[in-house]
């Protein structure tokens, strides 16, 4: 009986060592990943923010200087449902929340709020300092917002239920709080139309506090 020669595994060592051969052998293993990799790739992540886009430049407006003495005002983070607080961009189906597979936010869905309604309560205040990054000394209020709904639907109906308060640094003054339930209807059809919804409904939130907002000065505290 006729028996046919082993294959051993050192007759492809001593292949790769032939210089020929282990270019082939290279090429073919770099061909391998480049199909790999193209099979993978799929379209570029968008990454979104709630601030205002850039072919949207704010008003020009001639701003005072901030006095030494300005009178602060600390934005604290804003709470909202867990379930949000993240770089997801969702939408509601029903009780199901849906992930975009080609976007996301930039940053936490929390701290872009945060941002936004700073920013916008700034900007009726140029004379005073209104933030939500740490101060060197402590403010004389402090905001603090809480979203308990955030609701965009894949119909493009929105909804947020909202509630705050603004807290004097002095004890004498009253503590002011408040509410809101905000809807809004808007197209969805992308991604960036689910931001710019969002962008308008937290607007209209800040612009629901700024109205509380007492007009203060560092002499009065």
């Amino acid at each position: 009986m006729n028996r046919l020669p082993l294959f051993h595994a050192s007759a492809v060592s001593e292949r790769a060592r032939h210089p020929v051969l282990r270019v082939m052998l290279l090429a073919g293993l770099t061909a391998g990943t480049a199909f790999g990799l193209a099979g993978c790739a799929g379209p570029p992540l968008r990454l979104y923010t709630l601030g205002m886009p850039s072919d949207q430049p704010a008003p020009q407006s001639s701003q005072p200087r901030l006095s030494s003495r300005a009178a602060t005002v600390a934005v604290s983070n804003v709470v909202i449902p867990d379930y949000l607080d993240s770089q997801d961009m969702v939408v509601r189906r029903g009780e199901e929340i849906v992930r975009s597979p080609r976007s996301r936010w930039a940053t936490r869905l929390s701290i872009g709020i945060t941002d936004l309604i700073a920013n916008e309560m700034a900007s009726f205040h140029p004379s005073m300092l209104i933030t939500d990054q740490p101060l060197a000394d402590a403010a004389m209020l402090r905001v603090q917002v809480d979203i308990s709904r955030f609701d965009v639907d894949m119909n493009g109906q929105a909804t947020l239920d909202a509630h705050w308060a603004i807290l004097p640094a002095d004890p004498h003054k009253p503590l002011i709080r408040n509410r809101t339930q905000l809807t809004m209807s808007g197209p969805v059809a992308t991604d960036a139309d689910v931001a710019a919804l969002m962008r308008k409904m937290v607007i209209q939130l800040a612009d629901k506090v700024n109205a509380d907002l007492p007009v203060v000065s560092a002499s009065q505290n």
